[in-house]
């Protein structure tokens, strides 16, 4: 009864965050003007609207997750008050860079300074400090491993969502699969409070999309792209599968993250090697590489969906499976995941 208890009151609140962030997308379509938070397509080169559009989905999804946490009680939970605190520093910066943006090593800076702040309220990645790890032990070597790995974790995501947020309805989308599924994961497993926030975020993610899908009537900037990557890698570290150990679940995060990170090593990699500047905006990501083979702007956004469906249902699948079955579905995903990098990379200038 408890399971249907928390259901209902998870649809509720999905109901009622889809209504508040449409409600909250619509008004910020004639107020972004006047505020002068637009992106405009002759700030850069790689840009290809033709008109300047909002950049207000940041505003929309920190405004109604904040609402929604508050009406619900939920800061009252510490795990999702230490999300809340740390990703409003996330948000803030990301909205002074959508106004005068930033230089990297700043943008950098605010999203070390989120991490530090999720830390300190006891937030963190414990692998090294985990029975089944390797060398499990409580030495200070194995708690500087677990904060050194959550502040890598948290950084890679933040960047992973901003950097693969290069088409309309495409960060919204990855975005609202993952939350689909820690939102399933935790009502199975009991956690009322996790589930209840991921039934916010969801929420926003579907209420965002009918405004940011092609041809997109607001931008989500970096203000939500970054925010949006640094919830979720927050919600990866608090969730707990219950079922399977350590050893055959560690990487199901991964996997529901597997499109964004892919496109983000892609991206780097690809720029190290043509001795480009990483941080330099530029069309090399995975759907600029689909397009350049012919693939149409809807089919290449639903091959990316799809691939992030497939990978997170492989994840949730591992869950019930054993140790050795797991990792090596996990050994193949990277696999695949290699071939398709050597695939979009040959011969590409």
């Amino acid at each position: 009864m408890k399971l249907i208890e928390n259901l209902d009151s998870g649809i509720l609140i999905l109901v009622a965050s889809i209504l508040i962030s449409t409600i909250l997308s619509w008004i910020s379509l004639f107020i972004a003007p006047k505020i002068n938070l637009m992106d405009d397509p002759r700030s850069a080169d790689h840009k290809k609207h033709k008109k300047k559009i909002p950049i207000t989905g940041g505003l929309i999804l920190f405004s109604t997750v904040f609402v929604l946490i508050i009406l619900t009680n939920l800061w009252d939970n510490s795990n999702i008050w230490a999300i809340l605190t740390s990703s409003s520093i996330i948000f803030f910066l990301g909205l002074l860079d959508d106004y005068i943006q930033l230089k990297p090593l700043q943008k950098l800076f605010g999203q070390f300074l989120g991490a530090l702040v999720l830390i300190l309220n006891g937030v963190q990645i414990n692998i090294f400090n985990s029975p089944e790890f390797i060398n499990s032990s409580e030495t200070i070597i194995n708690n500087w491993l677990n904060i050194g790995f959550t502040i890598f974790w948290m950084l890679a995501l933040a960047n992973a969502f901003n950097f693969i947020d290069s088409i309309d309805g495409l960060v919204v989308g990855l975005s609202g699969v993952s939350t689909l599924f820690f939102f399933i994961i935790s009502l199975t497993t009991g956690q009322e409070e996790l589930f209840l926030f991921c039934s916010i975020l969801l929420g926003v993610c579907i209420g965002l999309y009918f405004f940011n899908s092609h041809p997109a009537k607001l931008f989500l900037g970096d203000s939500g792209a970054q925010t949006l990557g640094f919830i979720l890698a927050s919600i990866a570290i608090i969730y707990n599968p219950l079922r399977g150990g350590q050893s055959s679940t560690w990487f199901v995060p991964i996997l529901i993250f597997y499109m964004p990170l892919f496109d983000l090593i892609l991206v780097v990699l690809s720029r190290f090697k043509r001795n480009k500047k990483i941080y330099k905006a530029s069309r090399d990501h995975t759907y600029h590489r689909l397009s350049d083979k012919g693939v149409s702007i809807h089919h290449s956004v639903l091959i990316i969906h799809g691939v992030s469906l497939v990978m997170s249902m492989i994840g949730y699948l591992c869950l019930n499976l054993s140790t050795i079955n797991a990792n090596l579905i996990f050994s193949s995903s990277i696999l695949i995941g290699i071939a398709a990098f050597i695939k979009l990379d040959k011969n590409y200038l």
